[in-house]
């Protein structure tokens, strides 16, 4: 067996992969250990390629975020033997809270090395994989905006985030897009006439614990799917904390928001969308989501 872990100095707020590699080269193991830096986007991919071609059986542990994770997953996929461990030192850390252990667990490196793997479903959108959420709306709109205040002087992640939050919420609300699940167009409830957010859903958290699928499970070979449409400022700030908290689903108080089950989705536009997989932000026309059930082995701590 090979272990190797493909570490994101760039991922969360400081730079934890000097004490993490440290636990790293303390391992109590016979087994081959191998640890990598990725230095830009698509390190982490071509990493786990590379020994995904040349080792076998292989897990990689990707140490950062869910973007990350996705990285390593698109790297490992269509090669035999390979399983895949998430070290969360990201910012969100989205996907291992959908995977029902104590989120420690997983920065414990003995404990993921000597651990046991789960089969999950995976996301298919266009030539990209996702593990937890795919989305599109406000939400990403937030995130490209927050990238671009992120390059101001003086500026950080955090204060950023805050910002795009307040100017999306009163510019970037309205969107035209019409999803379509099982090949059947989801309509808006009498009285809206945009959607203000769309999810395309494996796991149940995503935007750093947001609980935006509650009901959702990574092996039930299901999407789910949920909107809001726009609602005004003041009734988005009212369902802000129900919406964190997730109990939006199936409220009485909420009839505007929709939640199905199902096995595609579409989001179709006359104009490019701008879509989020797993955090990361890509623009694509009419993208198109599928789940493949059972599809790859996630490792979790014993």
């Amino acid at each position: 067996m090979t272990h190797l872990f493909i570490l994101n100095r760039f991922a969360g707020t400081k730079d934890n992969t000097a004490s993490l590699e440290q636990k790293i080269h303390a391992l109590d193991t016979t087994d081959e250990v191998i640890v990598e830096y990725t230095s830009c986007r698509g390190d982490a991919t071509a990493i786990a390629r590379r020994y995904a071609e040349q080792k076998s059986p292989l897990r990689v542990y990707a140490c950062g975020g869910d973007g990350t994770a996705n990285e390593a997953l698109t790297g490992l996929w269509g090669h035999a033997g390979c399983a895949l461990g998430i070290i969360p030192i990201g910012t969100g850390n989205d996907f291992v809270r959908s995977l029902g252990c104590d989120s420690d667990a997983f920065l414990d490196v003995q404990k993921m090395i000597d651990g046991t793997t789960v089969r999950v479903d995976i996301l298919t959108c266009g030539e990209h994989l996702g593990l937890n959420v795919i989305s599109v709306g406000y939400d990403c709109e937030v995130a490209d905006c927050a990238q671009k205040i992120k390059r101001l002087p003086l500026m950080n992640g955090s204060l950023a985030y805050k910002l795009a939050i307040v100017y999306c919420l009163f510019t970037k609300r309205k969107h035209t897009f019409t999803p379509v699940a099982d090949g059947e167009a989801v309509a808006l409830m009498d009285g809206y006439k945009t959607q203000m957010l769309c999810v395309a859903a494996n796991g149940m958290f995503y935007g750093g614990g947001i609980k935006c699928t509650p009901q959702a499970r990574l092996d039930d070979g299901n999407i789910d799917f949920m909107s809001i449409p726009t609602v005004s400022v003041p009734r988005f700030a009212a369902l802000l904390s129900t919406f964190v908290q997730g109990e939006h689903i199936d409220n009485p108080k909420l009839p505007f928001v929709v939640h199905k089950k199902c096995r595609s989705m579409q989001f179709i536009d006359d104009k490019p969308l701008k879509i989020g997989i797993d955090g990361e932000m890509f623009e694509m026309v009419d993208p198109k989501v599928k789940i493949l059930p059972s599809a790859f082995d996630i490792i979790l701590p014993v």
